[in-house]
């Protein structure tokens, strides 16, 4: 029985086409086009989204955790709820993603991750973002620093041989020593290379970029300011092509005219929208739990640890969307592509996901006039589907 939904906006993301129609058949989407134009085949399930949008699932590159749990927890039951959380709020694709620990600690959470991977295909989590453990301890941001390795050749094929091949993406300081030959070893086994903590000169990120470097984490946060004289991590992202930049859109990480900045710089097509949650996110204000051995707790909205350092977020990204559009000044279409297409290009996944057209993976997720998800659709199954919605 084929799956179809009249009425909404939806959104492909390059444009909007009014009072359109999706119609998804064996998890993928058959037809797609203005409701005049498209046939509902017989014997149909049809759902009126009128006055919704409809738009390609998210794809979130940076998730340590969320509604109380996180993935370095290593239970299957925290690993289905954060996947549960995250397809209530929209995002149908996401790494999973680990920070320094112990050696034997790490091996472990990344065994876990990819044995639950593996064995769920019908899952959101579809691989492993190594936020470390190579990371500049002058940058560490809410990391441990106790915990942070020296870059090895040897230590990385230990990550990758636990993996099976489901890191997809690692974060790395690629001014220490040994890290440059870390990560031309890691981009031949077909990772992408992101640049974060760290207090890389322009000339060693130029470096970095010659070796696999295609990314930067989480931008303006654990680096050094722009300075005129002294160029480095900022500077690079911001100049080079080459280089796509992660954004927490929570207007908190990011000033809102700096997110305004950044989009006129980088445009849209040079940003993915990241949400970097932590196990707070999701939670209520004031409660605590722990990030890589710290105490974080929920204050004024922000994840912190008791020093003041912002700990991640509680953000999600229909809310990173609407931050974008409202605070930026992006387009429906800019931000929307933000949230999807352009993560799935760098996972290499974009034939099949972020876009919304005939023969793509039905993962949709429908929003209101706020942003609020309604349903999220993955593979052509309603995964979520809001209580008392007006979609029917």
């Amino acid at each position: 029985m084929s799956l179809v939904l009249i009425g909404g906006k939806i959104v492909t993301p390059f444009r909007i086409i009014e009072k359109g129609t999706i119609v998804i058949e064996g998890g993928k989407i058959y037809e797609l086009g203005k409701s005049t134009d498209v046939k509902i085949p017989n014997h149909s399930e049809v759902i009126d989204i009128s006055d919704r949008l409809i738009a390609p699932g998210f794809v979130d590159l940076l998730v340590h955790g969320g509604l109380g749990y996180g993935f370095t927890d290593g239970t299957y039951e925290g690993f289905e709820k954060i996947s549960n959380y995250f397809l209530e709020h929209g995002s149908t694709t996401m790494l999973a993603s680990l920070y320094a620990k112990p050696e034997e600690e790490v091996l472990n959470n990344i065994r876990n991750l990819a044995d639950y991977i593996f064995s769920n295909p019908e899952s959101n989590i579809k691989g492993i973002h190594m936020e470390g453990p190579y990371l500049n301890k002058e940058f560490k941001g809410a990391m441990n620093e106790e915990f942070l390795w020296t870059p090895t050749i040897e230590s990385w094929k230990k990550m990758w041989g636990a993996s099976r091949g489901l890191i997809k993406l690692m974060t790395i300081a690629p001014e220490l020593p040994g890290a440059i030959e870390v990560m031309r070893a890691a981009a031949n086994d077909g990772v992408v290379l992101s640049i974060g903590h760290s207090m890389a000169s322009y000339p060693e990120i130029e470096l970095a970029i010659d070796n696999g470097a295609a990314h930067v984490t989480h931008m303006f946060n654990a680096m050094k300011p722009l300075h005129h004289r002294q160029p480095g991590v900022a500077l690079g992202a911001l100049l080079r092509d080459e280089l796509k930049i992660e954004l927490i859109a929570d207007t908190y990480h990011v000033h809102p005219a700096v997110m305004e900045f950044l989009l006129k710089v980088k445009k849209a097509s040079g940003i993915i929208l990241i949400t970097d949650s932590i196990k707070p996110g999701g939670m209520h204000e004031g409660e605590e739990f722990e990030f890589a051995s710290q105490k974080v707790r929920m204050k004024g909205g922000k994840a912190m640890l008791d020093n003041g350092t912002i700990a991640g977020s509680s953000l999600t990204l229909n809310k990173a969307v609407k931050n974008m559009i409202e605070h930026a000044g992006a387009k429906v279409t800019e931000a929307i592509r933000m949230a999807s297409l352009n993560g799935a290009k760098v996972l290499n996944i974009e034939n099949s996901k972020g876009i919304l057209a005939a023969g793509k993976d039905a993962d949709l997720v429908v929003l209101d006039e706020d942003f609020e998800v309604d349903m999220t659709i993955l593979k052509g199954k309603i995964r979520y589907q809001k209580e008392n919605s007006v979609v029917k």
